[in-house]
């Protein structure tokens, strides 16, 4: 989970771990750490936030799908703007949620966890 709010992290993490215990190891990281930690980790699934004021999300998009061409990358960020949407999917993203859709989000990983 790259996401520059430590709030957001904590929530997700949260959610997850409740749905899932500690069956699955998750790591969260701020926005501008996520590329060197998803080269580390080699995680089945990204959950990345694209942060309003810089886009430097996008940048951390097309960066990890240059570097993990197989790794599935999910956008979960505030941001409802239908150009940004299509901006991620067509940088690499598989899904694009929105923050009020943790629900979809959780469903997600939990299909994507059993396909491993």
């Amino acid at each position: 989970m790259a996401d520059d709010s430590e709030v957001e992290r904590e929530q997700v993490l949260r959610t997850f771990f409740q749905v899932h215990g500690d069956s699955v190891v998750v790591k969260a990281c701020a926005t501008r750490m996520a590329v060197e930690e998803i080269q580390h980790w080699h995680p089945n699934f990204v959950v990345l936030d694209v942060p309003v004021p810089h886009r430097d999300g996008i940048h951390v998009l097309r960066q990890i799908r240059r570097k993990s061409p197989s790794a599935v990358i999910i956008i979960f960020t505030a941001d409802p703007s239908v150009v940004l949407q299509e901006v991620c999917l067509e940088a690499g993203a598989n899904y694009y949620l929105h923050k009020t859709q943790l629900r979809e989000l959780i469903d997600i990983c939990s299909d994507l966890l059993l396909r491993v």
